[in-house]
């Protein structure tokens, strides 16, 4: 039983799990926050791009 107890080998996969797990909910969280932001800065992208193509004759 003692043995079973100072086995640490699958420790280090469960914190590597835990770790990414946290990285992703936080990834949810700041794009729910940021998505009204990100979306505006995307289009107004978008319609400087296709100004730009439209401007020089193609």
């Amino acid at each position: 039983m003692k043995r079973l107890l100072r086995d640490t080998r699958g420790a280090n996969l469960v914190e590597y799990i835990i770790l990414v797990g946290m990285i992703a909910l936080l990834s949810i969280g700041a794009f729910k926050v940021y998505q009204n932001k990100v979306r505006g800065k995307v289009v107004e992208q978008a319609k400087t791009t296709g100004a730009i193509n439209h401007g020089s004759g193609n």
